[in-house]
């Protein structure tokens, strides 16, 4: 499956437009995959939602991967995947990266989520790490790759047989205009561990234009005057 993959992507990737893709890649143990949206690789024909095929990628399958993301009134990029299998009897460095660009500014604070479940996996560690870029910079470009200001990195390492761990959290971030945003999980998976219902998320809200704050200030002036008259006219 894999060998039928690479050829198409790396077409793909040469081909990246220089904003508003949204992108990932893998790394894991020295091998590499990569995709774009709506090319070859995407099984979702959908603009904004990335979903690859089950694979396997150096010894470590993954299943149900998909990303998705959206820019205007509501921005966000997420991720997830079902399972990620280390089929292997040694202990396999992975690195996924996850980017798009074109997200809506005004903004000035970032909600950040993430989770996901280890199983068979002592020893096991995950970073999740989340970054925005003003200058709109893509990311994903290769695993690992990503541009602006790291936001937050969150760290879990398995010590019991099933353990769960999630991350909610606000991070200031400043962008007048279009920006960036991209996601990682990175970390060493022990020989048939397995990671499940990983996901990650992050979302930021347009700051309302000074114009939008006055309309709607005047908006709740007059409510308030029409109830006061309504109260004058009851007495």
């Amino acid at each position: 499956m894999l060998k039928k993959f690479l050829p198409i992507v790396a077409v793909a990737v040469a081909a990246t437009p220089a904003h508003a893709v949204l992108q990932i890649a893998f790394d894991v143990n020295g091998a590499t995959f990569a995709c774009v949206d709506n090319t070859g690789c995407d099984l979702n024909p959908a603009i904004g939602t990335l979903e690859l095929a089950d694979q396997t990628l150096g010894g470590v399958t993954v299943n149900g991967s998909i990303t998705a993301s959206m820019s205007g009134g509501f921005n966000f990029l997420n991720t997830s995947s079902l399972s990620v299998i280390n089929n292997t009897a040694s202990a396999v460095p992975i690195t996924t990266t996850f980017g798009d660009t074109g997200f809506v500014g005004p903004v000035h604070v970032v909600q950040l989520s993430g989770s996901g479940t280890w199983q068979s996996a002592i020893g096991s560690n995950l970073a999740l790490t989340y970054a925005a870029d003003a200058a709109n910079a893509q990311g994903a470009n290769f695993a690992g790759d990503m541009p602006g200001t790291i936001l937050t990195t969150f760290s879990s390492t398995a010590s019991t047989v099933v353990q769960s761990f999630a991350l909610n959290a606000f991070h200031p971030f400043a962008a007048a205009g279009p920006y960036s945003m991209t996601e990682s999980a990175s970390g060493v998976l022990t020989a048939g561990g397995q990671l499940l219902n990983r996901g990650q998320t992050m979302v930021a809200s347009p700051i309302p234009e000074p114009s939008t704050w006055a309309m709607m200030l005047a908006g709740f002036v007059a409510l308030a005057w029409a109830a006061s008259r309504k109260g004058l006219r009851a007495a």
